[in-house]
């Protein structure tokens, strides 16, 4: 996938909140790139880093907030 006109809106250290946060964004029709900076010894320290298309950070950053909040 071409990640030039995406850009990142969040990072979890949390690998399970930041799937649940990934999964909402599918649902919602919004393309997603994920960078998984899983070059860590220890996974907990893992970052997982969700990008979006530029078009969609209004909507996407508006859905996650949401999330957030629940």
């Amino acid at each position: 996938m071409d990640v030039e006109n995406f850009v990142t809106i969040r990072s979890y250290k949390d690998r399970v909140q930041g799937e649940v946060m990934l999964a909402a964004l599918h649902n919602a029709g919004i393309k997603t790139f994920l960078r998984d900076d899983g070059n860590n010894v220890l996974p907990f320290e893992n970052e997982l880093v969700i990008m979006v298309h530029e078009s969609d950070v209004d909507a996407a950053l508006e859905l996650l907030e949401k999330e957030e909040d629940l």
